[in-house]
């Protein structure tokens, strides 16, 4: 009922507003080169606030149009081809009106009429544009190669604007793969697979098994208020912070169903989020999965020329199928509500910052508290529940007078049972898998990141990450990296510290070289190394070497960074 209410609120806003547009994947190749402008620009933006991924298609086409015609001198050859290139990809948002480049080889003067687009249609009432999606990567395991690991998507994606009213985006691929052993480890102990919902194991009669999976995303998008307040009601998943990493809520997970409402005046940028999410649950026969519910709010703030802060706060539901109409209260600071209702749910706040050097650097951080007791802390007696995250991160753009290079380092640190909570419900987790980090908790991690793009058309990316985490053993006991565990089995209340459990160091290493055939057709040669060592028979040591091809279509890399 509560999502039939929601769908006819929306629709009945969106058919008398101008639609604004779809969310830029930060996964994308060219990606790098958005943030890189934002670096040397030596300022935070007013339309880019960059720790809320993603960022509409329409905000970003203008101000890469806004760059190219401030800086038109100085602007070097391949950097104009390359902004010229993400603008026509979505050339609906072009101040033109059609920013698409037409195409030399339209086949039957009814396909790729634009480079882009394998259809695209646009008049004065309308534009849709439709894309296949088709992903094949093979890969090579030391020590593994009894497995044939390949990863096979096909699918279509389409968007549109319905007479500047409605805009709306949707995909939807059919999927077989199998993974890296590391992979194949994390699908085992967790039953899910990273970033899907429901899947079907099969080729179990060989060493090693394959997934088969749907991927589904989709949303209707529009201004309320134009230009000021935006409303998006679909299911999909986004990204909260600057950092590769995010300690609030990543994008590293499964969909889930969402209403959106943000809100910007000015330097200022506020954002509703509100979740429909998924337990913890048990895989086996066919069932109904229960559901949770999320309320999230971020407030970003332009504090100065070069100083963008964040207030973030979430609330995990803990009761099963009730969605509690209190937390749809669309301001800040919900602890008041929480506290009404007797405290019964995981609640967390936290704070963002990105400091704009204007030499060339950006610096950037997040800090999360889940729980937390100053007097506690003070004493420094390692109690349980001060529970408690940090990121610090810098970015560099034409590092050492290198054009078209960016280097990311990031350093995370998040304290035992963070994200954790008393039941099953309300840990911070959706369809098994993590809101937030990866790792859940427990851990420190260290993570460098190169993006270059030598030539047009080539991108290379070199990713690092070291990660020491205490995990548990096979007992009942959480040791607090685990976020699933219920809290109250905690191994002690006090001397609690870092790496508490089994500790367990990995380091993962890939370099991937992609090539852009034609517009949005790309092809990948890449090789990845992965180191774990354990200090429990739980969790055992292990080392791989992977080397992998691949031919993508509008499509992301598959990625194994965890």
């Amino acid at each position: 009922m509560k999502k039939i209410l929601f769908s006819a609120l929306f629709v009945m806003i969106a058919l008398q507003t101008i639609a604004q547009g779809i969310f830029l994947r930060k996964n994308m190749d060219s990606y790098f080169q958005i943030e890189r402008l934002d670096i040397l620009s030596g300022t935070v933006s007013d339309t880019l606030h960059t720790a809320l991924n993603g960022m509409s298609n329409k905000d970003v086409t203008q101000y890469l149009e806004n760059y190219l015609n401030q800086n038109q001198e100085s602007i070097s050859i391949m950097d104009r081809s390359e902004l010229v290139k993400i603008i026509s990809k979505n050339g609906e948002w072009a101040q033109s009106g059609d920013g698409a480049i037409p195409s030399d080889y339209s086949l039957f003067n009814t396909f790729y009429q634009k480079q882009p687009n394998f259809i695209h249609y646009q008049n004065k009432l309308a534009t849709f544009v439709l894309n296949p999606v088709i992903h094949y990567q093979q890969t090579v395991e030391t020590g593994n190669l009894k497995q044939n690991l390949f990863y096979n998507s096909k699918g279509i994606e389409a968007r549109g604007l319905l007479g500047k009213r409605v805009g709306f985006y949707t995909i939807f691929t059919d999927n077989q793969e199998r993974g890296p052993l590391h992979h194949q480890n994390y699908i085992r102990n967790s039953s899910a697979v990273p970033g899907i919902t429901y899947y079907k194991d099969f080729k179990t009669n060989k060493a090693g098994l394959a997934q088969d999976y749907l991927y589904a995303a989709g949303y209707i998008d529009a201004d309320v208020i134009k230009n000021t307040v935006n409303v998006t009601f679909g299911t999909d998943k986004f990204h909260l912070g600057d950092g590769y990493r995010s300690l609030f809520l990543s994008d590293f997970g499964s969909n889930y169903t969402f209403l959106k409402l943000n809100t910007r005046l000015g330097r200022f940028n506020y954002q509703n989020l509100f979740m429909e999410l998924t337990p913890q649950y048990f895989r086996g026969a066919d069932q109904y999965l229960p559901r949770k519910y999320a309320a999230m709010h971020h407030l970003s703030v332009n504090a100065a020329r070069w100083l963008n802060v964040g207030l973030f706060e979430a609330i995990i539901y803990s009761r099963k199928d009730h969605f509690d109409f209190r937390y749809l209260n669309p301001i800040i600071l919900y602890r008041s509500v929480e506290q009404t209702n007797g405290s019964p749910d995981n609640a967390l706040i936290g704070l963002n910052f990105k400091i704009n050097t204007g030499i060339k650097a950006l610096i950037y951080g997040q800090v999360i508290l889940d729980e937390f007791n100053f007097a506690q802390v003070k004493a420094n007696n390692g109690w349980w529940a001060n529970k408690h995250a940090f990121q610090l991160g810098l970015k560099l753009a034409d590092p050492f007078g290198v054009k078209n290079l960016m280097i990311q380092v990031e350093a995370n640190m998040v304290r035992p049972y963070t994200y954790s909570y008393n039941d099953s419900v309300s840990d911070y987790s959706n369809y098994n898998q993590a809101l937030a980090h990866p790792y859940g908790a427990n851990f420190i991690e260290g993570n460098l990141i190169v993006n270059y793009q030598p030539w047009k058309n080539t991108f290379v990316c070199w990713k690092s990450f070291f990660n020491r985490q205490g995990r548990d053993t096979l007992s009942n006991t959480s040791f607090g990296g685990n976020i699933f565990k219920d809290q109250t089995n905690r191994n002690a209340d006090y001397g609690v510290k870092m790496f508490n459990g089994a500790p367990s160091n990995v380091f993962y290493s890939n370099l991937n070289f992609a090539y852009e055939i034609k517009d949005n057709l790309f092809f990948d040669l890449g090789a990845t190394f992965r180191y774990e060592k354990g200090t429990h028979s739980s969790n055992p040591s292990m080392n791989s070497l992977q080397f992998y091809t691949g031919m993508r279509l509008n499509a992301l890399r598959k990625q194994y960074d965890y």
